[in-house]
């Protein structure tokens, strides 16, 4: 044994966390090492690996404990697995591999994998392979530490089982089991087989009628296809004319459909022109608005401004009146003053003729000097004060002139702002009009545009009605198109169904066809074929002719060549009805063979 193993490669079991390997040479015959060195581990490892299932005897509990679990400078590992390589070169296990490895795995989910060279097996695979070599699970190969007291301590027909196994027996007893197991399976479904024939065997005369009757099915539905396929063939040709005249309905609906999308889009060009110029016209109203509002605005001011100066007007008119009025009466009092000064100056004259003739008697009239003289002063006082008011109605006089020339300015001056404000009111005037006639065609245009926009909307309306309407009809074409193309590819299945059939010859009596297909394979010469194909007969005489012709209507046409076609039947063991051109006389018949060959 210690030949034949080379080597143990051991990770992450147990206490070996890295991959170990150790090779067993020729010369090693045992491992030593203190306690605790891993000793037993190895051990167990063999026994593991060559698949020890009791745990109890791998010093363990579950299948985690066959994996490292860890310590302070590393974490646990997640799977176990120990490698045993064999040296194989003579033969001693039964597999063609010179070098054997056998591989076990564990994980904590106490899944367990076998590999025997790299690939996958069972613990079954294992334990044959092991068991036809002495290394079976029970052959104490392993002995480990107390195995040999519990050998002592077994009784005999244990310690009768341990020889077997040693010997290489336990193999073929387990063998043995198996097939005697597979042997009382096999004969219990046996029994349940005859059971079922017995079942069985009061129903084979039904079951022989069914398939009479599934053989008459079969050949009433081969007449039946071949009905149906002359009756598809008809209607097909129909439907491809019926698509035709719906292509052209549909072609034509196109071009319809065509017209309408171009006139749409030429009605959409206008409609975009026209929306385009009440845009314009829009802002060109607008803007007349605005020239309208400040034209208003202008014309209020206007306005404001006329009040004004006609309420300027009439208190200068009203002051004018009163100046007027007041001039009036300087001229009224002047004229007093005047006339009171011509008075004064005729009283003055006359005191001078006075004072002259006073004068001349003065030497007469010294004594009346004195009264003269005081009175002369006196008159001198009132003529002086009389002088100065003149001077002062003068300077008043000339006072009211200027505040007179003042008014007169002022009136002027007003007049002509009257005037001035008066033409700019014939010009407000006149620019309002002209902005309420801009305004009234303004107003035309739009009202020109809205109803050529209304007229508009509704030839679009009228356009979107017919392109709904040209959609529906293209629509309804379409999916008439759409199962017209559907029923073409049914009527085409259909078709080739039938094809199928005419090339296989279904339907056809069994004589019929093997003389049709000994003409397609030139076996057969002069055949035309049969007669149903050189038939042309209404739809509503179909049925009345099949009936008549019964099965005349297979009946192989020839042109000569009776007699290989007889031949032929006789050989097939078929029936046929032949219909040669050249008819003898006295058609012959023919039987023999299991089947017989008639000419009509």
């Amino acid at each position: 044994m210690p030949a034949r193993l080379k080597s143990l490669e051991l990770h992450g079991y147990k206490t070996f966390a890295n991959r170990t390997l150790f090779e067993f040479a020729g010369t090693v015959t045992a491992i030593v090492g203190p306690n605790g060195s891993g000793k037993s581990n190895v051990a167990d490892s063999l026994r593991w690996v060559l698949g020890e299932q009791s745990y109890g005897l791998l010093r363990a509990k579950k299948t985690e404990d066959m994996i490292f679990s860890g310590s302070e400078s590393r974490p646990r590992a997640g799977m176990a697995a120990a490698s045993i390589t064999f040296d194989n070169s003579d033969g001693w296990l039964p597999i063609d591999f010179s070098e054997v490895s056998i591989t076990r795995r564990a994980y904590r989910d106490g899944l367990n994998e076998y590999l025997i060279n790299g690939q996958k097996v069972r613990l079954k695979d294992v334990s044959e392979l092991l068991a036809q070599s002495g290394l079976a699970e029970r052959t104490y190969t392993i002995i480990g530490q107390g195995l040999v007291d519990a050998a002592l301590a077994l009784k005999a027909d244990e310690r009768r089982r341990l020889f077997e196994e040693a010997a290489g027996i336990g193999l073929h007893r387990g063998r043995r089991e198996e097939t005697l197991r597979r042997l009382e399976t096999t004969k219990r479904n046996l029994e349940r087989v005859e059971d079922i024939l017995a079942e069985l065997k009061p129903r084979l005369a039904s079951l022989e009628r069914q398939a009479r009757r599934a053989i008459e099915y079969e050949q009433l539905r081969s007449d039946l296809q071949l009905l149906l396929r002359e009756w598809y063939g008809y209607h097909w040709h129909e439907a491809q004319q019926e698509m035709a005249e719906a292509q052209a309905a549909v072609h034509l609906q196109e071009q319809r459909l065509q017209k309408a999308q171009d006139e749409q889009a030429v009605t959409a060009g206008q409609l975009d022109g026209v929306r385009t110029q009440i845009q314009a016209l829009r802002g060109q109203l607008d803007g007349w608005h605005r020239q309208l509002s400040e034209l208003h605005a202008r014309r209020e001011a206007a306005s404001r401004e006329l009040a004004v100066s006609q309420e300027r007007e009439r208190s200068i008119l009203a002051q004018q009146e009163s100046i007027q009025r007041q001039a009036a009466s300087l001229d009224e009092e002047a004229r007093f003053q005047q006339e009171q000064v011509a008075a004064a100056g005729q009283e003055l004259q006359r005191l001078q003729d006075e004072l002259n003739d006073a004068a001349a008697q003065v030497q007469s009239a010294r004594q009346a000097l004195a009264a003269r003289q005081a009175e002369r002063a006196r008159v001198d006082k009132l003529a002086q004060a009389a002088r100065q008011e003149l001077g002062g109605l003068n300077a008043r006089q000339g006072q009211l002139q200027a505040r007179l020339a003042e008014s007169r300015a002022q009136a002027e001056r007003a007049e002509k702002a009257l005037e001035a404000a008066l033409q700019a009111l014939e010009r407000a005037e006149k620019e309002h009009r002209s902005a309420e006639a801009a305004h009234q065609a303004a107003r035309r245009a739009l009202e020109a545009a809205e109803a050529g926009q209304h007229a508009a909307d509704e030839r679009l309306a009228q356009k979107r009605k017919r392109l709904a309407e040209v959609d529906g009809q293209r629509k309804s074409a379409r999916d008439e198109r759409a199962g017209m193309a559907a029923e073409a590819a049914r009527l085409k299945a259909r078709l080739d169904v039938l094809d199928q059939a005419e090339a296989a010859l279904t339907g056809y009596a069994s004589g019929t066809r093997l003389l049709l297909q000994a003409a397609r394979q030139q076996r057969l010469s002069g055949a035309r074929g049969a007669l149903n194909a050189f038939l042309e007969v209404p739809a509503e005489l179909e049925k009345a002719v099949s009936a008549a012709l019964g099965e005349y209507l297979e009946a192989v046409v020839l042109d000569s060549g009776l007699d290989p076609a007889l031949d032929l039947l006789q050989q097939g063991n078929g029936r046929g009805v032949l219909l040669p051109l050249d008819l003898p006389p006295r058609p012959p018949s023919l039987k023999g063979g299991g089947g017989e060959g008639a000419v009509s």
